[in-house]
């Protein structure tokens, strides 16, 4: 094969594949192929210019940072941002809640990042919040007891509950206490205020009322100047002190009378009993009967005692 100078080659635009190179070094001559010049071969540091297209899913260590130019479209691995806003690259290389809320522009509040699931809020403001299922121990300093299963508070709008002090409403279900003008319950946390099992009328005690039903009372009551008793009158004997407990008592034997032990709480401002003779038993006022007086069977001997003198005077 003789031998030709590369200048006196043929210039082409395109190697074929089946195009042979010949080439000779000292007295060997080897074929080069386009496969052996463009197959498996390592260019260090080409200038490959402004390829038309080509395949980089293998490449690596591309200068994305220094020589890319304009905006990388999404489609092709990019962001399509042109830019970062402010405090994001800081947040994406550490995302914390503090560099999360100094990326962001319209924050409000402080603290750690909240997500759905059980998050615990300090002092939180929520304006007109919609609450689902929510649990909470105490809210507005208020403790609230969680019930065991569910329970139903419900206020009409518009209204308003105050309580002042200590205040228990128990009973059964399906009770309901109705107030159609202002109700004052006042007194100690140890007063108790007990409602019938089945629904009532609260009646007032400064105007006239109008009860149906048997009334049952469990001491003596005074209407409008009348006394009544709510059991019979016991019989008791006549004794130097005798301790009725009645606003009537009937007084059996023949022994004096010294001193009468006055009730509560006609002990604490004073009051009347009436005592009625089944036997000859008279008073003196060796004790604390100011006047002295013979029993007559069967005629009322209405005592009076007034607490400043502690003493009782007989109608007779």
């Amino acid at each position: 094969m003789s031998t030709v100078k590369i200048a006196d080659l043929p210039v082409a635009t395109s190697v074929a594949d089946i195009a042979v190179l010949p080439v000779v070094q000292g007295d060997i001559t080897q074929q080069a192929t386009k496969t052996t010049f463009l197959t498996g071969v390592t260019l260090t540091n080409p200038n490959i210019g402004t390829p038309s297209a080509g395949t980089l899913t293998n490449c690596t260590g591309l200068p994305i940072n220094t020589g890319t130019v304009d905006t990388l479209a999404a489609n092709r691995g990019g962001t399509g941002l042109t830019s970062l806003g402010s405090n994001i690259p800081t947040f994406l290389q550490t995302p914390t809640s503090a560099n999360l809320a100094a990326a962001l522009t319209d924050e409000t509040g402080s603290g750690s990042a909240v997500f759905a699931t059980s998050p615990t809020l300090t002092s939180p403001t929520l304006t007109t919040p919609v609450l689902g299922v929510a649990t909470a121990t105490s809210i507005n300093k208020v403790t609230i007891t969680a019930p065991a299963t569910s329970a139903t508070l419900t206020i009409a709008n518009g209204k308003t509950i105050t309580a002042n002090s200590s205040l228990t409403l128990a009973g059964v279900d399906a009770k309901t206490l109705t107030v159609n003008n202002s109700l004052t319950l006042a007194g100690t946390d140890a007063t108790v205020m007990t409602f019938p099992t089945t629904s009532a009328t609260i009646a007032r005690t400064d105007a006239a009322q109008t009860f149906t039903g048997d009334q049952t009372y469990s001491g003596s009551q005074i209407v409008a100047g009348l006394r009544s008793t709510s059991a019979a009158a016991p019989t008791i004997a006549s004794a130097t002190t005798i301790a009725p407990t009645t606003q009537i008592v009937f007084i059996s034997g023949t022994a004096a009378i010294d001193t009468i032990t006055p009730p509560s709480p006609i002990s604490l401002g004073g009051g009347q009993i009436t005592l009625i003779p089944t036997g000859l038993f008279t008073t003196t006022t060796a004790g604390n009967i100011a006047l002295a007086s013979t029993a007559v069977v069967s005629r009322a001997l209405v005592m009076t005692y007034d607490a400043t003198t502690t003493k009782w005077y007989p109608s007779y």
